[in-house]
């Protein structure tokens, strides 16, 4: 049970991770570069402490029920990207509630500008998709055959 509880955590770690890297590439702010080191760190320890221990105790290794650990991962992408389409779609319909964002055409309709949508909210919507379709298919699969 160690050795889940580890590798549960390294991939958090790994979430955390690309988490502060997108947040470095795309603001460039040094609190972000300082969070991408310090996981690097934290991931290539534990990755390290993890294989020693496996060698140490293999038979961890083997008593890690996987279908358990796949049902649980499923969950965790599958909430965390509806999360990220619920925060996509709340900021696109501020902004569509913003004045500044649209003008009534001839005919009295609502006529909304270029700037209501970003090209990132878009690509984040549509690259997040297969994954939660994928994940939450599982995920509500799984949940439905639980004993």
């Amino acid at each position: 049970m160690i050795v889940l509880f580890f590798i549960v955590v390294l991939q958090m770690s790994v979430i955390v991770h690309v988490y502060f890297l997108v947040n470095y590439l795309s603001k460039g702010q040094d609190k972000d570069f300082r969070g991408f080191f310090v996981t690097t760190v934290t991931n290539i320890s534990m990755g390290i402490f993890i294989s020693v221990f496996i060698i140490m105790f293999p038979r961890q290794l083997r008593d890690i029920n996987l279908d358990r650990l796949i049902f649980f991962e499923s969950g965790v992408i599958f909430v965390v990207m509806i999360y990220i389409k619920i925060r996509i779609t709340r900021n696109i319909m501020r902004k569509r509630k913003d004045p500044a964002n649209y003008h009534f055409n001839a005919f009295g309709k609502k006529v909304f500008h270029p700037n209501t949508t970003t090209f990132k909210d878009v690509i984040s919507y549509f690259l997040t998709l297969p994954f939660t379709l994928i994940c939450g298919a599982y995920f509500v699969t799984r949940l439905s055959c639980l004993k």
